[in-house]
């Protein structure tokens, strides 16, 4: 779809884009709104939910087949797994604040992140396929006119 609007106007693939991502917008801004919100276990706060929350992203591919994926990204590699662990029903082991002598598990009662896309799914589908007959609608009055 993206090759065939380039052939029509070069800001259309641009558009397009722009579209898919506020189709998926909805979806983000919930999974940001339950991270923060799940309950936070012991006495210390690290602002590790509000860090989680600020990398879940719209991260747009690019290439021959361009597409956008929601992700949850860390900024630093060795925290990168901590949103999936974050987002298990059955939670994780860690260590407190880094002692390794002193390990407990960890649960946040259930899907933060993946719930929130399934939940999201049908009106993300729906929105998705209007901006594509969006396109395609285009696509078709410029190749008649």
């Amino acid at each position: 779809m993206a090759i065939a609007l380039r052939e029509v106007d070069r800001d259309l693939p641009k558009k397009l884009r722009k579209d898919l991502q506020k189709a998926v917008k909805p979806a983000v801004q919930e999974a940001k709104d339950r991270v923060r919100a799940l309950p936070v276990q012991g006495h210390g706060h690290s602002g590790f939910r509000r860090r989680v929350a600020r990398g879940v992203r719209i991260q747009a591919a690019v290439g021959k087949a361009p597409a956008l994926r929601v992700v949850s990204f860390m900024d630093k590699p060795d925290e990168a797994n901590l949103p999936r662990y974050l987002d298990s029903s059955t939670g994780w082991r860690h260590p407190v604040f880094g002692n390794r002598h002193n390990w407990v598990r960890q649960t946040t009662g259930g899907s933060w992140f993946r719930e929130t896309m399934v939940e999201h799914r049908p009106q993300i589908e729906r929105d998705v396929q209007q901006v594509l007959d969006d396109a395609a609608e285009t696509i078709a009055a410029a190749s008649r006119g």
